[in-house]
């Protein structure tokens, strides 16, 4: 019988653009237009600047093409590819699987858009290693999850990145069926990733997409020199599947493959901060609208959740990326601004002692009732009953199971182009925000996409692409 990876690697080979359905080429724009934003804005982040700095500080393997990051740099392929997927996570506003877990455009976006200026792909190609990414992100991360991430402690970026983004690039490199049955298996041999950094906020989740890109790029470089993978990686006994799961579910790999599209199910988000954390910040947002709420006329928050949640709880948190895991402090800092639209509005709120005061008011309660909801439903990892008490005597509550931008209750293109352009703000882009997210909803028809990231002045970035790429060689 022929084993999961070789049906997957032979899907990969066989999918085209021409026959991919229209809604799901719409939804993998979609997922283009939003991580395009996240890089843009990271490229004025300090993240974005460190990783930068890193690269010149310790510079790779110069030969080869000289590519376009945001921002206007240009480095080496795989350092630039390095560079944006920090931009593109700097900002935690990236898009997201609630079963497969983790942040596929972080790393596959920013990896296509690198290695499709070397390869002088065009918008259709691109397009389709995209979906190729993505569909290999959502399947092979439902074979572990929501285990692997709830209760292991992997993380899905980087465990199941790797080998979408083996996926992603074996189908720009145009791999046949055995190179990419061998590269995908040598992708899932040798994932990893850990979430510990939720605990103290270091900077293992800025760090995540870049390790799926750089095993990425080794398995498809091994399996070109004909070094193989494994037959039965996913399912085997000593398998993928098993290895990183309570629960595996390794036929989820091929099931329905071919005749559903899964990236239709990706959510986006719109608070900057950890996806477990919006149900809870949409639930505060929509008592702050319709009660006129306030920081000052507010007595208490309870929150009834389960302790999936629950384990976020850290009502003064140290760092930006500690607060971008703090239910208590995400909560207050929309309490008081009516959004958390991006990292920025955090960290000033890191200065603000009024924010911390208000979290202080916010208690969790683990709740039977929330318990049973989510084992009923457990995709709704996330859910919360909010209850506010005012200090005129009143009490108000609401429910969220699922927060804004699922794909039960999505952003149109207009609140994503919106949201495109906001997160360009104070940055070079913003001039260009509106054209940007134009050509963006048209990827398909751009000759050269890396373009993009020099949209003030493509006459001279078509040369300056030929003279870098003539320095490389």
């Amino acid at each position: 019988m022929t084993g999961l990876v070789q049906r997957l690697a032979d899907f990969l080979v066989e999918l085209h653009y021409k026959n991919i359905p229209n809604k799901t080429l719409d939804s993998a724009k979609q997922c283009i237009l939003d991580s395009t934003g996240n890089m843009l804005y990271g490229c004025c982040t300090a993240v974005g600047e460190k990783a930068k700095a890193h690269i010149k500080a310790f510079p790779g393997d110069a030969k080869g093409s000289l590519v376009f990051v945001p921002g206007g740099d240009s480095f080496p392929a795989d350092d630039a590819a390095f560079i944006s997927t920090l931009m593109a996570r700097s900002s935690d506003l990236d898009d997201g699987h609630r079963v497969a877990m983790g942040h596929p455009s972080s790393f596959l976006i920013p990896a296509v858009m690198t290695y499709g200026q070397v390869m002088n792909a065009n918008g259709k190609e691109m397009l389709t290693a995209v979906i190729a990414g993505y569909e290999t992100y959502i399947r092979i991360g439902e074979t572990i999850n929501p285990s692997s991430y709830r209760e292991r402690g992997f993380e899905s970026t980087s465990v199941t990145g790797s080998v979408a983004c083996t996926a992603a690039l074996g189908k720009l490199y145009n791999l046949d069926a055995a190179q990419m049955k061998d590269a995908l298996g040598l992708a899932a041999t040798f994932t990893g990733g850990l979430i510990e950094y939720q605990n103290d906020g270091s900077m293992g989740k800025v760090l995540s997409g870049a390790w799926a890109i750089r095993n990425a790029k080794m398995s498809l470089q091994l399996a070109l020199s004909g070094f193989t993978g494994p037959e039965a990686i996913f399912e085997g006994k000593k398998g993928f599947a098993q290895a990183f799961s309570n629960h595996p579910k390794p036929e989820k790999a091929v099931a329905e493959l071919g005749s559903v599209f899964k990236i239709s199910e990706i959510y986006f988000k719109a608070h900057a901060c950890m996806r477990g954390l919006h149900c809870a910040i949409d639930a505060v947002l929509d008592l702050r609208e319709r009660f006129h709420l306030t920081p000052e006329n507010i007595d208490s928050i309870i929150v009834y959740t389960t302790p999936f949640v629950g384990r976020l709880s850290k009502p003064c948190p140290r760092t930006e990326i500690s607060a971008q895991n703090s239910l208590e402090f995400t909560m207050a800092v929309a309490l008081k601004n009516g959004h958390i639209a991006s990292e920025r509005v955090l960290a000033a709120a890191m200065k603000q002692s009024d924010v911390f005061a208000t979290a202080q008011k916010i208690k969790l309660v683990m709740d039977p009732e929330v318990s049973a909801f989510v084992q009923a439903h457990p995709s709704c990892w996330g859910s919360v009953r909010v209850s506010v008490g005012t200090k005129d005597g009143q009490t108000h509550e609401t429910f969220v199971s699922l927060p804004r931008g699922e794909a039960e209750n999505p952003f149109s293109w207009e609140e994503l182009k919106q949201k495109f352009c906001r997160m360009t703000e104070n940055t070079p882009y913003q001039p260009y925000a509106s054209e940007l997210a134009e050509r963006l909803a048209h990827f398909e028809e751009l000759s050269a996409p890396g373009n993009l990231y020099h949209p003030w002045n493509e006459s001279r970035i078509t040369h300056n692409r030929r003279s870098s790429h003539k320095k490389g060689r």
